[in-house]
């Protein structure tokens, strides 16, 4: 056994003997519940040298020993030494042998009947469905967490049962699958039984910190949940009434809180709370070495949801001075955390810290050009957006620029992005014209705005304000066919909506009309009509002349 640095013999030979004597006991474990109690108990003991080894170890002879006797041992009452085993090998310190056992764990649970489910209780399946999280790309995971939401879905009561931190262990599992219907209706149930609780007598006083960070990340993977949107609100509610004890909240709880509620930036008490947390990591500028970069990345995000508030501004400048003093760890960042900084510091962009800290992300990214298919689409579209905040600068071009190639290498998978993405894509690439790339990448675009328009629903799912920046977007490239079309579908989507307006700016309009005037006779005069403001057509109704009319142009520019 290696000697670490700085450790005495007598240390080392100490720490060798409590090893040894944590592998003899799992050894002489006769039964699940002996070997669980070991387990769960070494498991906080052992140093960091020694912890995998003996994690590794109990992983293969869980699946070895016990795992074959999974449903006798259900049926005996054993099933809380099976969950806390699992919970246990399979963090990462158990290595690919914890996350094998964790896997063959959830397949035999996947294939339980109802009575079997039942008879293992609702809080050892929370630390299953926790444990079967952590292994999201695993199929038997899913399937076995799948089996767990779908018994939480068709017995409600014993959710009631559930202290906070079994809730909540429920809830992270299942948002590591937010896209899966059976999640996100046990999701709801969840958000449901925090409803319920708040209206107690004792409300939600006995939730733990702990609970309540972790039930607010749970609820965000599903932001447009009505009763995800309530709980959270409701849990807000309850750290205003301990807002006084915010000093107690270490860094990544007050990071991930900030991240959760700024998924609803129009919920009163989700902006008071991250408004009150703001002010208190202004009270920690002296310890901002102690959060990581994650952390500052969901700081900076959140806050520049509330971008009016004074704080929020303040906050977010001091973590951009952490930045550049930190720049030498950039390349620590992930990529989202790298595009949740920039969308963060865009929200402020005539900050002198904001524009620098942003410049040298923009440095990072052009560093990492190889690798920005690791991007997601919203990562790639808030990027492109928040450099576009800064048209003039060299450092935003040359990563708008390498932003665009890789839009480009994504052409036929243009269907992944949002329609906010997409708008913010052609919005942000227009600020510089004169790149070839950002033209070429605003065609594909348009293409893929026309191909959504020829769906049943048209571009229905699109906002307003997703309209508005496409339009203002294809403009700067009226020669191209592509961008001509798609303005024209946006324009008969407006139209066919019953209203006949963007809310652009005196400026945005005259460009706009500008451009309209080389268009096709008669093109322009159609789309004039947009130029009209809310306050001059508020929700006029179009006749059928309008929509036929733009129908017929649009097909003479086709042609």
């Amino acid at each position: 056994m290696t000697r670490r640095c700085g450790e005495s013999s007598e240390e080392s030979m100490s720490a060798q003997a409590n090893l040894t004597t944590a592998l003899s006991e799992i050894d002489r474990a006769r039964d699940i519940v002996e070997f669980s109690t070991v387990v769960v108990a070494r498991d906080k003991q052992l140093r960091k040298t020694d912890h995998p080894i003996f994690l590794q170890k109990a992983a293969l002879e869980f699946q070895s020993r016990f795992l074959p006797n999974f449903e006798e041992g259900i049926l005996s009452g054993r099933s809380w030494g099976y969950a806390t085993t699992c919970n246990a090998v399979s963090r990462k310190a158990g290595g690919q042998a914890g996350r094998d056992v964790c896997e063959r764990l959830a397949s035999r649970v996947s294939l339980l009947d109802h009575a079997l489910i039942e008879k293992i209780g609702i809080r050892a399946l929370s630390i299953f469905a926790a444990s079967f999280g952590r292994h999201s790309n695993r199929a038997e995971c899913r399937k076995g967490a799948i089996r767990i939401a779908k018994f939480c879905c068709e017995e409600g009561r014993p959710l009631q049962e559930l202290n906070n931190l079994s809730l909540a262990a429920l809830i992270n599992g299942f948002s590591k699958w937010p896209e899966e219907a059976d999640f996100r209706q046990a999701a709801v149930a969840i958000a449901g039984g925090v409803i319920r609780r708040a209206g107690r007598h004792h409300q939600l006083s006995d939730f733990t910190q702990q609970g309540l960070v972790s039930l607010v990340n749970g609820f965000s993977k599903w932001p447009d949940e009505a009763a995800s949107r309530q709980a959270a609100a409701t849990l807000a509610l309850e750290i205003l009434h301990r807002s006084g004890r915010l000093c107690e909240f270490p860094q990544q709880a007050l990071a991930i809180l900030v991240n959760g509620f700024s998924k609803w930036p129009e919920e009163l008490p989700c902006g008071q709370v991250t408004i009150a947390i703001a002010g208190e990591v202004l009270g920690r500028v002296a310890r901002f070495h102690e959060f990581s970069e994650q952390d500052l990345a969901n700081l900076v995000n959140g806050f520049s949801k509330w971008p009016e508030e004074a704080v929020s501004r303040q906050a977010t400048v001091a973590i951009a001075s952490e930045l550049l003093r930190r720049a030498d760890q950039l390349p620590h960042y992930s990529q989202q955390g790298l595009a949740n900084l920039v969308n963060g510091f865009c929200k402020w962009p005539e900050d002198a810290d904001c524009r620098k800290a942003a410049v040298a992300i923009a440095g990072e990214v052009l560093w990492r050009a190889a690798q920005l298919s690791d991007l997601t689409e919203q990562g790639l579209a808030n990027l492109v957006n928040g450099f576009s905040k800064w048209p003039q600068e060299p450092a935003f071009r040359r990563a708008a620029v390498a932003l665009a190639r890789e839009v480009l290498r994504r052409a036929t998978q243009l269907y992944e992005f949002s329609q906010q993405g997409l708008a913010n894509l052609v919005n942000g690439f227009n600020n510089w014209p004169e790149e070839l790339p950002c033209g070429q990448v605003t065609v594909v675009l348009a293409d893929e705005v026309l191909r959504r328009a020829g769906r049943r629903t048209g571009l229905s799912d699109f906002t307003a304000q997703d309209l508005r920046g496409l339009v203002i977007g294809f403009n700067r490239w009226p020669q191209e066919s592509a961008a001509r079309q798609a303005t024209i579908a946006i324009v008969n989507e407006v139209l066919g909506r019953g209203v006949r307006f963007f809310d652009f700016t005196k400026p945005e309009s005259e460009s706009l009309m500008n451009a309209f005037s080389r268009w096709p006779q008669g093109i322009a005069k159609i789309i004039g009509e947009l130029q009209l403001t809310q306050s001059e057509t508020t929700q006029l109704r179009v006749g059928e002349k309008w929509s036929n009319q733009t129908r017929q142009s649009a097909k003479e520019i086709s042609s």
